[in-house]
């Protein structure tokens, strides 16, 4: 999947303000290590993300190396960052993992991008999209359960909680369609 079959799109949060989300690009890496370092709570989901500004670049460097990556934009400020990351063991899954400021929460913006991910993942042609989510973080289960999430049987009391969605198969070409609620 190239970065050319990705465009920027807008969408709107439940309270009116327009975001943008594209593609993650190298020159947003500064940007993108600034979101981290402002990120509240760290260290939340299996240690992530990390607490300090050399241990934000080291995991950067490595996770963007990979996958897909998308950022949220109110004005020019990141304000989110949608990864769909490879599962080593599992070629036709991936994994997402959704970051989104504690100042957006609560608007409808993480449950749209998570959305958005799943869409990105079958449009790439992935069959399922994991994560893990602690048990104790209600709103993300929540919003991981409107975007289409459920629950994997077993893990319901572990230290993580496993989530699974199987993907349809794509019937369009990628490409970022507006969400607009």
């Amino acid at each position: 999947m190239s970065e050319e079959a990705l465009t920027r799109i807008m969408i709107l949060d439940t309270m009116g303000h327009a975001y943008s989300v594209r593609p993650y690009q190298a020159r947003d890496r500064h940007a993108l290590e600034q979101f981290y370092a402002e990120f509240e709570p760290k260290r939340s989901a299996q240690g992530l993300p990390p607490g300090d500004a050399e241990s934000i670049s080291r995991w950067l460097a490595n996770a963007t190396s990979r996958g897909i990556h998308m950022i949220t934009e109110l004005g020019t400020t990141i304000v989110g960052h949608v990864m769909l990351m490879p599962i080593e063991d599992r070629p036709d899954a991936v994994e997402l993992a959704s970051f989104l400021h504690q100042a957006v929460r609560n608007r409808g913006l993480g449950t749209m991008l998570n959305r958005m991910g799943l869409e990105l993942a079958r449009r790439a042609c992935h069959r399922y999209v994991w994560l893990s989510v602690e048990p104790s973080n209600r709103g993300a289960i929540r919003s991981y359960e409107k975007a289409g999430f459920r629950r994997i049987p077993g893990s319901l009391w572990a230290h993580e909680m496993e989530m699974e969605v199987a993907l349809a198969e794509p019937s369009t070409p990628l490409a970022l369609q507006p969400i607009v609620k």
